[in-house]
């Protein structure tokens, strides 16, 4: 029988389902050689201090970021803050220079978890079950925790690993009033060429403080804006065509060797982002402690994240006929390693996309403890929360037609974007010889609801109680999403328009376009003309079958409960428990079905149960007073994305082609489960040095890939080339890693001046047996790594402070990541290159108010590029974002 939300809301109300908080800490043993207490420690030093406080207080493998002297973390999103804690790295919002989701030792950002204050908030992706963190503010957070090993009382759903972002509370520091905030203004050096310039920067306040009765109630509020001004150069090559060296035939890399044929590109394509990002954001929290029995918090919370884009798109592709007498590239001559010569060009274009995102998070939480008696804690909250995305997306095409009028000349460099030089420029960069070809406005949008209930007893389980204790706890989630995409593409009629009348004066040289310019037009004077003149196109008969065959709702409902127990010495610590969750999911999709040339839409409606008894033990010893040896084992899992779960199925036809691609989805996708295995050795010298290293093992079943297989079949009662894609459940993988961390904040063993040097530095190494996939012949292929996942990961600050004067570097390395995979043909998988970011800041503290702050972003001038072909030697995309460099100030009261 299915359940109502509003019914859902009145069942968690009236029973309090719980499940338990991650609140436990472990007794702290002092540590040795404290510092002065008169020694006023700020910026990243104060930061690394209480980031080893946290990892010795921590009952788990952990490692966190804390916030600075204002109450915030230094950065200007929750993905930047999170890439300094070892083993984290990030996944940017399309390589754009944006941390968006969550990497955990490495492991791809399905693998892991995003909470806060102990809940997993609703996803604000369309095609993710991850919380995009650059709509996160830093400002938000007091702490941001991420365990790396698991207990019965965690959420089951982290193979990776759990960030748990803790928010400010009134009664920190002794429940004294406090205010701070950040200010600053900057600039990125690859500037907008239309839209204006309005500098980038950001504001960010947070104040508590408490009230009333012997200082019972407190209140914090934080707001955070940031706005980001910049533009991207995005240099595509894809898929690019093999020839014989010796025959000077055409390869197919599916079944014939081509790590020694000579590479010739199928497209130059240029495409320059403008963007205006903003980021909105505010927290408020009413709480209660009656500093006896009872204390309690309710938090509202709103932010969301827009992007203004207008993406301009030049390109040119060659015709590609082969001769079958010969199978030879009709039109592809003189073709070398170095280069070749296209006679007759398929087409030339220039598009432009106008996007408006919009992404949000809204919650309301309510959170309780009760100590009924000595040595007792109950614990019990729930949380309501919506995730949103829309997007208004417009395209304009205009195309040039094939010829002898597109041939040109190729070179290319190692490593470099492929060089076209057009044998008749004069034509290609003429607007009048482009004509209209599409027109599509497309609104997508989606709404994602979710109720969490939790509580939990804990009995004899704090830090300081001894002997035997338990902990049960029972939890519940239920989430609701729908999604809905309109699809409105015209044609134009016969002599509609040219790009002439559209063209702006703006154009941009690319830095790898030798001299050439790209074409601008304006989309919004296309859109008016599109409006005015509707009797100038078409629209396509497919286009209410293209809306409806996107669109797409999910349930899941998820109940879980555990026991833990508990037996604590003054050195030692063992912690054992099993967890039981149970997941019920439904999709309700639309399908196209093609019998013969009749394709119908069909609603269908899918669903699976499934439950799981997650086991987890925890080992903890205090060998010394300075060094701590942990052990654990824990059985976690990694729920499939929402989108991969809808059973929809999405066809598009390439009209120059008539080639068809379908995406599916797969309803009966299973969960990934992993055996995860943990060990750690802490050393604390004192407060200010630690070294640490962890080993660790997952062996994950049923890992989860996003497969594409392309093959000649029968599609409408005609034989064409048909693109399959489909995320399907693979081999399992073995990961092994090691984890090896230093933090050293101050070298007081220096002489002066150099005693102000300090450091912290991280890598984390895997060495993982990457899955095998099924291909199109039926064999199997071993991929060459795992899908977003990197092999190393190394993280280095450095900072050094004199006086007032601290001055900070940060460099973030990555190494290559498998973004996608072929069941056809393996040289068609793509790959990030491996990365390396380097930021610097200097700080001068003019009294305990006020500091001044500058900083330089991305100094490495690092980009993100994409490669594929044999042995990933092929340069398939390149994107420049620029360096960023921005001056503000720090203020407390």
């Amino acid at each position: 029988m299915k359940v109502s939300f509003a019914g859902r809301t009145l069942l968690l109300l009236s029973t309090a389902l719980a499940a338990p908080a991650h609140g436990q800490t472990a007794r702290t043993t002092a540590l040795p050689d404290q510092a002065s207490p008169d020694i006023v420690v700020t910026g990243a030093r104060l930061q690394s201090v209480k980031d080893i406080a946290a990892k010795r207080s921590i009952d788990v493998i952990s490692d966190s970021i804390s916030s600075d002297e204002i109450g915030t973390l230094p950065d200007f999103g929750l993905g930047e803050a999170l890439t300094r804690v070892p083993g984290i790295s990030t996944i940017q919002n399309n390589g754009r220079g944006e941390a968006q989701f969550l990497s955990i030792r490495g492991l791809n950002a399905d693998y892991n978890l995003v909470e806060i204050d102990g809940v997993p908030l609703p996803a604000n992706e369309i095609n993710r079950r991850n919380v995009s963190l650059d709509v996160i503010p830093s400002s938000l957070a007091a702490r941001v925790e991420v365990y790396k090993s698991m207990t019965a009382a965690m959420n089951g759903n982290a193979i990776g690993g759990i960030a748990n972002l803790r928010t400010r509370s009134a009664f920190d520091n002794g429940g004294k009033p406090f205010l701070g905030g950040r200010f600053d203004i900057g600039r990125w050096d690859f500037q907008r060429t239309r839209g204006g310039n309005m500098p980038s920067g950001q504001v960010e306040m947070v104040g508590a403080t408490t009230f009333g009765p012997d200082h019972t109630f407190g209140v914090v509020v934080a707001g955070s804006y940031f706005r980001r001004v910049s533009a991207s150069l995005d240099s595509a090559s894809t898929s690019p065509l093999y020839v014989d060296p010796t025959t000077g035939q055409k390869l197919n890399p599916a079944t014939t060797d081509a790590s020694s044929a000579f590479v010739v590109p199928s497209v130059r394509r240029w495409l320059h982002y403008d963007n205006l990002r903003q980021r909105y954001g505010g927290f408020a929290k009413l709480e209660f402690d009656d500093h006896v029995m009872f204390k309690g918090a309710l938090t509202f919370a709103k932010f969301y994240h827009t992007n203004d884009e207008d993406r301009q798109a030049n390109s040119v592709t060659p015709t590609t006929t082969v001769t079958a007498a010969t199978n030879t590239f009709a039109n592809i001559t003189n073709v070398t390693a170095n280069g070749g010569t296209v006679t007759s060009g398929n087409y030339a274009q220039a598009d432009d996309s106008r996007y408006f995102q919009k992404r949000g998070i809204q919650y309301a939480d309510f959170h309780g403890e009760l100590a009924p008696a000595s040595h007792m804690l109950v614990d019990f909250g729930l949380n309501y929360a919506i995730a949103t995305y829309h997007q208004d997306s417009t395209t304009s095409v205009f195309r040039a037609p094939s010829g002898a009028n597109l041939a040109y000349d190729y070179t290319i460099s190692p490593g470099q974007f492929p060089q076209f030089n057009s044998a008749k420029p004069a034509y290609v960069f003429n607007p009048a010889n482009y004509n209209i070809y599409d027109y599509q406005a497309v609104p997508d949008d989606q709404k994602e609801k979710a109720l969490t209930g939790r509580a939990n007893l804990r009995i004899n389980t704090s830090a300081d109680d001894r002997g035997f204790g338990v902990a049960t706890g029972l939890y519940a989630r239920f989430l609701d999403r729908r999604y809905d995409r309109n699809v409105n593409d015209y044609k134009p009629a016969s002599g509609a328009t040219t790009l002439a009348p559209f063209v702006v004066p703006q154009s941009y040289t690319p830095y790898n376009g030798h001299g050439q310019s790209m074409i601008f037009f304006d989309p919004a004077a296309v859109s008016r003309f599109f409006n005015a003149n509707p009797d100038k196109f078409t629209a396509n008969p497919t286009n209410a079958y293209t809306g409806l065959q996107s669109d797409y709702r999910l349930t899941e409902n998820i109940t879980a409960a555990y026991v833990m127990g508990r037996y604590a010495l003054d050195t030692l610590r063992l912690t054992a428990g099993i967890r039981y969750e149970a997941t019920d999911l439904s999709t309700g999709s639309y399908a196209l079905t093609t019998a013969g040339k009749t394709t119908s839409l069909d609603y269908g409606q899918q669903g699976q149960h499934y439950h799981d008894w997650l086991p987890s033990a925890q080992f903890d010893w205090n060998a010394t007073d300075r060094l701590r040896i942990r052990a654990a084992f824990s059985r976690t899992l990694g729920r499939p994305d929402y989108s991969d779960l809808a059973g929809r199925q999405t066809i598009s036809i390439n009209s120059t082609t008539s080639f068809v691609t379908i995406k599916t989805g797969n309803a009966q996708l299973r969960p990934r489960r992993s055996d995860n295995y943990d060990l750690s050795l802490e050393y604390y010298v004192n407060r200010d040095v630690m070294f640490s290293a962890a080993g660790f093992i997952k062996r994950v079943q049923d890992e989860i890939l996003t497969v594409s297989n392309t093959e000649l079949q029968p599609f409408n009662g005609v034989t064409t080339q048909v693109t399959t894609i489909r995320p399907v459940n693979a081999s399992g993988t073995v990961i092994r890693g090691v984890e090896l961390n230093a933090v050293v904040t101050r070298m007081d063993f220096l002489p002066h001046p150099l005693d102000g040097l300090g450091f912290a530095a991280n890598v984390t190494l895997l060495d993982p047996t990457p899955p095998s996939v099924m291909m199109a012949d039926g064999t199997r292929r071993q991929l060459s790594s795992l899908t977003e996942s990197a092999n190393v990961v190394g993280n280095v600050r450095a900072f050094y402070t004199i006086g007032p004067v601290t001055l900070q570097g940060a460099w973030n390395h990555l190494s290559p990541l498998l973004l996608t995979t072929s069941t056809t043909d393996p040289t068609q998988d793509i790959r990030y290159k491996a990365s390396d970011l380097f930021d610097a800041q200097i700080r001068v503290r003019l009294s305990r108010a006020l500091t001044i702050i500058a900083q330089g972003k991305n100094l490495s001038n690092n980009r993100p590029a994409r490669v594929t072909g044999p042995g990933f030697g092929w340069l398939s995309e390149e994107l420049v974002n620029g360096r960023a460099y921005y001056v503000g100030a720090l203020v407390r009261f």
